[in-house]
C-alpha cells in the first residue's frame, strides 16, 4: 500500500501547475521560517548571555539547546529554500529524477524538522508554533502533490 494518488491539486489545477505553485509557496514559507529562526536565535542570545552572568546554569543550558537548536534550522530551511527553487525548476522541465530526488529529501527533511520543532515547541511563542503547524500541514499535502506527479511523469514515459 503507497501513498494515495491525487488528479488534481485543490480540485482545480492540474498536478504539474499545482506542483509548481506548492513549490514556490514552500520556498516562501521556507524563506520565511528561516527569517523567523533568525530572529528566534537572536532573541536568544542576549537572555543566554543574562543567564551566564547571573550563574543559572539549569537556564544557561536549557538556552544553548534552543541557540543550537533554532542555528540548525536556520540552516534546514535555508537549504530547503535552494531544494524548493529547484524542485520548481524539475517540474516545469518534467524531470522525474529531480522531483524524485527531491520527493526523498522532502520526506527526510519533514521528519528531522518535525522532531527538532516538537522537542522544542514549549519554548517557542504562538506565532512560531502557528506558523510551523501550517507549514508541517502545507508540506504535508505538497508530499502527495509530488508524488502523484511523479507517478503520472512515470507512467508517461512507459508508453
Amino acid at each position: 500500500m503507497g501513498l494515495p494518488q491525487l488528479d488534481s491539486c485543490c480540485f482545480v489545477l492540474d498536478l504539474k501547475t499545482g506542483n509548481i505553485v506548492m513549490g514556490c509557496l514552500n520556498a516562501a514559507f521556507s524563506f520565511i521560517l528561516t527569517v523567523i529562526m533568525i530572529v528566534v536565535a537572536c532573541a536568544i542570545e542576549p537572555v543566554k548571555y543574562e543567564a551566564d552572568e547571573e550563574r543559572d546554569v539549569e537556564k544557561e543550558a536549557m538556552l544553548t539547546g534552543l541557540y543550537a537548536m533554532s542555528i540548525i534550522l536556520v540552516l534546514m530551511f535555508l537549504a530547503k529554500f535552494c531544494f524548493d527553487l529547484f524542485f520548481v525548476y524539475g517540474v516545469v522541465t518534467e524531470r522525474a529524477a529531480i522531483i524524485k530526488s527531491y520527493f526523498i529529501m522532502w520526506i527526510v527533511f519533514f521528519l528531522l524538522s518535525m522532531f527538532t520543532f516538537f522537542v522544542n515547541v514549549r519554548n517557542y511563542n504562538a506565532g512560531t508554533i502557528c506558523t510551523e503547524l501550517f507549514y508541517i500541514g502545507l508540506n504535508l499535502y505538497a508530499i502527495l502533490l509530488s508524488h502523484s506527479f511523479y507517478k503520472v511523469l512515470n507512467c508517461r514515459e512507459e508508453v
